[in-house]
């Protein structure tokens, strides 16, 4: 009776230590950093639909801290350069630039995947034509995306996301054009790689 006793006891011990080296709840670090760079191509929606392109940096981190439930949530900052690949008839400047932060939340319900929302606030600035000097204008504008982090190598990240951007009105109350303004709504998509930076378990 006593050595059953003992052989369960080592199958017990065996089984739990098998289990805290692959369940995520034991393996996740208390604190990850991840910064990124990547290509985007963007609608930039400025009277018309066409496509341009430019570069785009981020940073998160997630403290992954209280409740389990929480600790998919983290912060983000972004920022995005809107500069290449305009077409003819548009103006040779445009530009758009964007650049804040916000909420990101990760689903990390399987190994290598981890789908990915935000909401952001970011402040914007855009480059055009409109005469006599009109060229320039800054705004405000809130941001969503979804997308997809896949794990290619131990701290290699590739992500795949779409946004949508949502801009004040442009040109209000501005004498040679629409008195109401215009609404800009950027769309576009995003491609890159990010390193996670992680403070492990000291066991």
């Amino acid at each position: 009776m006593r050595s059953k006793f003992v052989l369960a006891a080592f199958f017990v011990a065996a089984a739990a230590q098998v289990f805290s080296q692959t369940s995520p709840s034991a393996i996740e670090s208390p604190f990850q950093l991840f910064v990124g760079a990547g290509f985007s191509g963007y609608d930039a929606n400025y009277f018309g639909d066409y496509l341009m392109e430019g570069g785009t940096i981020w940073m998160d981190v997630f403290p992954n801290r209280g409740p389990k439930i929480l600790h998919g949530f983290g912060l983000e900052a972004e920022g995005r350069d809107i500069s290449l690949g305009r077409p003819s008839f548009a103006p040779s400047n445009l530009r758009e630039d964007t650049g804040g932060g916000g909420v990101i939340y990760k689903w990390r319900h399987f190994h290598n995947f981890s789908p990915y929302a935000k909401l952001q606030w970011e402040h914007a600035s855009i480059d055009f034509q409109f005469p006599p000097d009109y060229n320039h204008d800054t705004r405000d504008l809130w941001a969503g995306g979804v997308g997809v982090d896949y794990r290619v190598g131990r701290n290699i990240w590739v992500r795949v996301g779409g946004e949508q951007q949502y801009w004040e009105r442009l040109f209000q109350n501005h004498e040679i054009s629409t008195p109401t303004g215009i609404i800009l709504r950027p769309r576009g998509f995003t491609v890159g790689a990010s390193y996670e930076f992680s403070r492990k378990h000291p066991y």
